[in-house]
């Protein structure tokens, strides 16, 4: 073989090398390609478990675990036994009083429980004694020096009673023509209907503020009593009592507008008979919280869509500090008020997640942010603070940790997951840091909304007991006397007895004045006890 051919041969077997290399190179790539395709879909698949095995988590705890959202740290488990009690061993020696008042358990202590019954009527039943246990050996007649006392409760049944008017009519005795006249008669809020004032109000507060559904009452009523009154017939009564009300309500709502300090919630609402949506569509109520500290108001109100619109129409002429939640309801009204967004929402972000890792973790250490953030709001309410001292508080304690709080999300936020619920949990509080923040701007702003949370709650345990609203006008005949009851409620007064005095005055009122003078606020408590 001569050299040419050598050079020929090695010259094919380097091509075929070479395409073999490329072919190698193609199979290389697409290799790589799959595997890069595979590990996306792994990834993919592991975000698809931890927030699957996240929801079976959350949805055990929610049927068989604890409702508490309380955390406890696991690096500091047991608190300090000297450091947080400083001002406890400080007023000890003035404390005596309040220790002997408490009860001691194993576990903690709790104050003694006053028994406080001065509200409550009193009726004397006195013992005597036999004029043959008055007479003594002696022969003299024992004389009473005291008595001795037993309190016992006692109930009464309550009554219901027919009451039949009966209006004078007189003619005179000579029989003049047309001399015939009749006692007027007494104005009725509900001129139509066959039940006196004090039978409505206790309709209103059975089955909305002692939450019994209204055919629970017809059978009540029925069996106990031998009345028939029906369930159609008392909602009927109760949307015609809307009407009447509605300047009270009015009026209350101006306040909340005219105040700069409000907030708002909302929770859902089953409404059978609404126009042109299926009976199963949830609709919403919403409660809304405001006016000054004299004259504070909780309101009700009922919307089925567009809730966006309804929320800006609602408080289109407010201005100041709405605090909300990060529900998308209330973009539009974040355009035209400051937004204060609830920080016990964005805790409860991460308290699931803290609670069901092991160990150390980023959701624990976001835990411990909130802890001391609220060590400090109550330090401010145990030292009952006014709004000015709270906002220097703020400004010295919470603005640093706030700070360093965002601080920490910037950095940690994007090294987890974006879908995995500790991204999310992150990304919404970015997103809505600058409400988070807003309570640091005044000192008569909270730091979440609980309080309206707390206010409907009381919708809350009604739906349980109801489940439903037939109509929209049963709907919005709900949350007026919600709203009339909660309001009472704020400021003392006893439901029932305000309602009486309510619809006993509103047909008498022609002007506004008339009507303020009904508002919670300017009813003197000697009228309406509290419950």
């Amino acid at each position: 073989m001569n050299l040419t051919e050598i050079i020929k041969n090695q010259s094919s077997q380097i091509q075929t090398l070479e395409f073999e290399l490329k072919t190698f190179q193609a199979e290389l790539h697409t290799s790589q390609s799959e595997l890069n395709l595979y590990q996306k879909r792994c990834e993919q698949y592991m975000q698809a478990y931890d927030s699957l095995q996240h929801q079976v988590k959350e949805l055990l705890r929610n049927r068989f675990g604890t409702k508490s959202e309380r955390f406890i740290d696991p690096e500091n488990p047991q608190l300090s036994l000297f450091q947080d009690n400083v001002s406890l061993f400080a007023t000890a020696e003035t404390a005596g009083a309040a220790i002997e008042d408490e009860i001691k358990v194993p576990a903690y202590s709790r104050k003694k429980k006053s028994k406080n019954n001065k509200t409550l009527s009193r009726r004397i039943e006195i013992i005597f004694l036999s004029e043959e246990e008055k007479q003594c050996p002696c022969g003299a007649c024992k004389e009473v020096i005291r008595y001795e006392k037993k309190e016992s409760i006692h109930y009464q049944p309550c009554v219901f009673e027919i009451l039949e008017q009966r209006r004078e009519v007189a003619v005179c005795p000579k029989g003049c023509d047309g001399q015939i006249v009749t006692a007027p008669a007494p104005l009725h809020i509900l001129p139509k209907v066959k039940a006196t004032e004090e039978f409505l109000s206790f309709l209103v507060v059975s089955k909305l503020d002692d939450r019994q559904p209204l055919y629970h009452l017809e059978k009540q009523l029925k069996q106990r009593y031998d009345l028939d009154c029906s369930r159609q017939t008392m909602a009927r009564w109760l949307i015609e009592l809307m009407f009447p009300l509605q300047p009270i309500y009015n009026l209350m709502k101006d306040e909340v507008i005219g105040y700069d300090v409000a907030s708002c919630d909302a929770t859902t609402l089953q409404v059978l008979n609404e126009p042109g949506r299926l009976a199963e569509t949830k609709s919403y109520v919403y409660c809304m919280r405001g006016g000054p500290p004299e004259k504070s108001v909780v309101l009700y109100d009922y919307n089925d869509k567009l809730h966006k619109l309804f929320v800006k129409s609602w408080f289109e002429e407010f201005k100041g500090y709405l605090h909300v939640d990060g529900d998308t309801f209330f973009e539009l009204i974040g355009e035209m008020t400051n937004l204060v967004n609830c920080n016990a929402h964005a805790r409860r972000k991460f308290e699931p997640i803290a609670n069901d890792a092991k160990g150390m973790g980023l959701a624990k250490e976001a835990m411990r942010f909130f802890k001391e953030l609220y060590k400090i709001e109550r330090e401010a309410k145990t030292n009952q603070f006014t709004s000015e001292q709270r906002y220097d508080l703020r400004q010295k304690k919470s603005k640093p940790l706030m700070d360093k709080f965002k601080l920490w999300l910037d950095e940690m936020h994007p090294t987890v997951l974006p879908q995995s619920p500790l991204g999310k949990a992150m990304h919404y509080c970015i997103k809505l840091w600058p409400g988070l923040t807003k309570f640091l701007e005044d000192g008569r702003l909270e730091i979440d909304n609980n309080l309206t949370e707390q206010k409907i709650k009381p919708i809350v345990m009604a739906r349980k007991n109801f489940l439903f609203c037939y109509s929209v006008d049963g709907a919005e005949a709900l949350c007026m006397h919600f709203s009339l009851i909660q309001t009472a409620k704020l400021h003392g007064l006893d439901p029932y007895h305000y309602y009486v005095k309510l619809l006993k005055n509103i047909p008498h009122c022609k002007s506004v004045e008339d009507y303020e003078k009904l508002l919670p606020w300017n009813i003197k408590s000697d009228y309406s006890r509290i419950a």
